[in-house]
């Protein structure tokens, strides 16, 4: 197993990580949603290049960023660095092999 911890480390910065607080409740198997929430957490968020935008043809675009993380995320979660805006679309556990987790973000003008 590869250690990137350190690289990570080194090109992480404080991110808020948006989410919603559940209140203990359940209704219909899921849990209720309560007040909304912020944490900062250390994430490495790195735009995509031209030529990576190019050859994926569309799949990602410029307000899209690619998240090298040592916490897991989930599908959905919405993030904020330095003023832009993403929510976590895709992911790739890299923990097998090595000690992190890959995402791709999609960027997003403002949060519903």
């Amino acid at each position: 197993m590869y250690n990137f911890a350190r690289l990570i480390k080194k090109y992480c910065r404080p991110t808020i990580l948006h989410g919603m607080a559940t209140d203990g409740a359940w209704v219909n198997g899921k849990p209720v949603k309560g007040e909304p929430t912020q944490e900062v957490i250390s994430l490495a968020v790195i735009p995509f290049d031209i030529k990576t935008i190019a050859q994926l043809g569309g799949a990602v675009t410029s307000a899209d960023a690619q998240i090298y993380s040592l916490r897991a995320l989930n599908h959905g979660d919405k993030i904020e660095q330095d003023g832009h805006k993403y929510t976590v679309d895709t992911s790739a556990n890299f923990k097998p092999y090595g000690d992190f987790y890959r995402y791709v973000a999609k960027g997003v003008s403002s949060f519903d």
